[in-house]
């Protein structure tokens, strides 16, 4: 039993204890809700609802970690096609988050997916965390409006 199994034993199982309704979800369903939220990520977004965007994309990245949860404590981790649904949501949830923020955000995106070819291409999982990412900006953006660097910042998320 290596370390995986002891993060596994830590994490995973009191978050299924509490959860039990989550072993009868299939791990596909949790990353297709997770694609679901990501357009209203987007509006919210485009609005320039800052906080409701945060919560949100938390909300998308919460999901994205379930299903994972769910796909070892099913025994379904690891599966090939499992792994290739989880990447392309992924991806696509990126996407459609992205697209309500500057070039420099999109420009990201698109690196992300050829990052996600080669991934499955040589089958090591190489990509930026974007949506980790854009969650930790957004934060930042909230806490620093009144904050001298806050047009900068704007600039960069919004505008460019």
């Amino acid at each position: 039993m290596g370390r995986a199994y002891s993060v596994f034993r830590m994490i995973h199982k009191p978050v299924l204890a509490g959860f039990p309704i989550l072993r009868q979800l299939d791990p596909d369903m949790i990353s297709g809700l997770s694609l679901v939220f990501s357009p209203i990520a987007y509006l919210l977004l485009a609005e320039r609802a800052i906080v409701p965007s945060i919560v949100m994309i938390f909300l998308v990245l919460l999901l994205d970690a379930l299903d994972g949860v769910v796909a070892r404590a099913k025994g379904q981790a690891g599966s090939r096609d499992g792994w290739m649904v989880d990447v392309a949501v992924d991806r696509m949830s990126e996407a459609i988050i992205c697209l309500a923020l500057s070039r420099v955000f999109i420009l990201l995106t698109i690196f992300n997916m050829g990052l996600a070819l080669l991934s499955c291409k040589y089958k090591k999982h190489a990509i930026i965390p974007l949506r980790q990412v854009t969650l930790v900006i957004l934060i930042a953006y909230f806490l620093l409006q009144s904050h001298p660097i806050f047009s900068i910042l704007d600039q960069i998320i919004f505008c460019w």
